[in-house]
């Protein structure tokens, strides 16, 4: 069970702003969020893919004052920052990165919300969580704890919201494959922008055939593994916490080994598998084998 009124500090995040008098035109050509819809006080997930349609940066984006604040793993920021430059050419944008890059987190309860000179809510999750981003300041003078660390990843297996460096790697999956179709990350109907060619395709098609899905274990599950179904591997687990993991997985292979009434293991660990409750998704129909 994720446990009431939990809050945590995310020490592996960066701050960038994008401002300028082009900011909203130079972003709305390169991500898959349609930036405009973007309400204030609203953080919002996004991607940049590669030409082919593969995310190579995710991260999460909101509007202030006199631009964007876009929140991403520390890992990726400096290559981030970079390619956001390259890029520019003549636009009239200003890229830089927030001196004081703390960022604090809650759920299930708005008690801090005003406390914060700067909040946010985390847009890829229900309402009723209250998921909340706290950037400014004061930040370490409110009562974040360390100790909801887990409870954050279980909340995130079970709506099925996917990181990088936890859930995936960069370069390795399209947008739909993490269910970023779901949760406000890609946008069908704003102008091009990299890759938008191939995910409309996709999308349009119906050749969805990846999906992140929530893996319960009978037993805890190991800290990695293949979820395998008469010896085939039909995925990988990502975050794992105890008995309950994230997995990218082919969900047709899923669908046929659900349909079959065969079982899935992770290594000898008996798993169900499961679409988070907010995605608006099912199995396929046709499940004909392929790669």
């Amino acid at each position: 069970m994720v446990e009431n009124h939990c809050s945590l500090t995310l020490e592996n995040r960066r701050i960038l702003t994008i401002t300028g008098e082009d900011r909203t035109h130079f972003l709305e050509r390169l991500i898959t969020t349609d930036v405009e819809k973007i309400g204030a006080g609203e953080m919002w997930p996004g991607a940049l893919l590669s030409p082919q349609g593969k995310v190579i940066f995710d991260f999460l984006i909101g509007r202030i004052d006199d631009g964007f604040v876009i929140d991403i793993s520390a890992d990726l920021a400096d290559s981030f920052k970079k390619r956001l430059n390259l890029y520019r050419l003549r636009s009239k944008v200003e890229i830089s990165e927030s001196p004081e890059p703390v960022i604090g987190i809650s759920w299930q309860s708005d008690s801090l919300i005003s406390e914060s000179d700067s909040s946010f809510a985390d847009k890829r999750f229900p309402p009723q969580e209250k998921v909340t981003r706290f950037y400014g300041k004061n930040m370490a003078a409110l009562p974040f704890s360390q100790n909801s660390a887990d409870q954050w990843d279980l909340l995130r297996i079970k709506y099925g919201i996917a990181e990088s460096g936890k859930d995936f790697k960069i370069g390795d999956v399209f947008p739909h494959d993490i269910n970023f179709d779901q949760t406000g990350a890609i946008s069908y109907k704003k102008g091009c922008y990299i890759g938008q060619e191939v995910v409309s395709r996709m999308h349009h098609r119906g050749t969805i055939r990846r999906r992140m899905l929530v893996v319960e274990g009978k037993d805890n599950l190991p800290a990695t593994g293949s979820i395998v179904c008469e010896g085939k591997t039909v995925g990988n687990l990502g975050t794992v916490i105890g008995k309950r993991a994230s997995a990218i997985v082919r969900i047709d292979k899923v669908k046929a080994g659900i349909d079959k009434n065969v079982p899935f293991f992770v290594e000898n660990v008996p798993v169900t598998l499961t679409i988070a409750p907010n995605m608006n998704y099912g199995f396929p129909e046709d499940v004909s084998e392929g790669e």
